[in-house]
Order: structure tokens, then sequence, then C-alpha cells
């Protein structure tokens, strides 16, 4: 059920961005609702909130990418937007830290190329993010 949440975010940020003027502002409110909805949905999905976080932002990130979105930024403000969304429906702020920095990894790694070294810089040079959650998170995704 996590690739049905994939999906799903990832259509909905590449349909709102495709027609955005300011395409930073349409992800975020994409992620926003995107994250309200699946966190709320997890259950019946039968995944955990934290799951339906790290989905969102995997695709989100996967979003931006098939839209030729800069991806560093897009990901610094795709993670800081479902931390902030999924912190407003109940998910503790670390969890959804490091569900959402997940997501953007996993997001990356799968894009290829320079992708996962742009997003870990874009991340790790985030003033916003939380570094420990950060660095845990890449640390764990090099092992």
């Amino acid at each position: 059920m996590l690739a049905q949440i994939i999906d799903e975010a990832k259509n909905a940020v590449v349909a709102v961005i495709k027609g955005a003027d300011d395409v930073m502002s349409a992800l975020r409110s994409a992620v926003r609702n995107q994250v309200g909805g699946a966190v709320k949905d997890a259950e019946t999905l039968a995944v955990t909130a934290v799951d339906a976080v790290s989905g969102v932002v995997t695709g989100a990130v996967e979003a931006a990418a098939e839209t030729g979105t800069d991806l560093g930024k897009a990901a610094v403000w795709v993670v800081e937007e479902a931390i902030e969304s999924a912190q407003t429906v109940g998910v503790d702020a670390t969890d959804a830290a490091t569900a959402a920095v997940s997501g953007a990894i996993r997001a990356a790694e799968k894009i290829g190329g320079q992708t996962a070294s742009i997003v870990r810089e874009a991340l790790l040079g985030a003033a916003t993010l939380p570094r420990d959650v950060v660095e845990r998170v890449l640390k764990g995704s090099e092992e």
C-alpha cells in the first residue's frame, strides 16, 4: 500500500506543479494536502502514519524530478512541509522528520545520477531542518 501512497502523491504533485506559476508554493500546498490525507487514511491503507509521511515525500520528490524542478530546493521544501503537516495531524516531530528525510533520500536514490548527492547536500545545508535527524538518516542510507 505504500506504493499506492507514493503514486497518488506523485500524480497529485505533478498535476499541481504543471499548472503553477509559483512552483515551490504549489509544491508545498500539494504536500500539505497529501500528508494530511495520507496520515488520516493510513490505517485503512494498512500503513503507519510515519510510512504515509515517507511515501508522500517520496512521491513529491519524484514528481519534482519529473517536472524539471530544482531538486535540492524542492527536497528541502517538501521535507519542511511534510514535517509541519504531519505534526498538525498528530505525528511526533522527530518521527515526521525521520520519515520525511528518508522519503526524500529514497526518491533521490531511485531517480539516480547525481540526484542523491544533490538532495543529501541540500538537506544537510538546510538550517530549517533538524541536523541530527538528517545526519542519522543519511548515515543509515549509506550503510
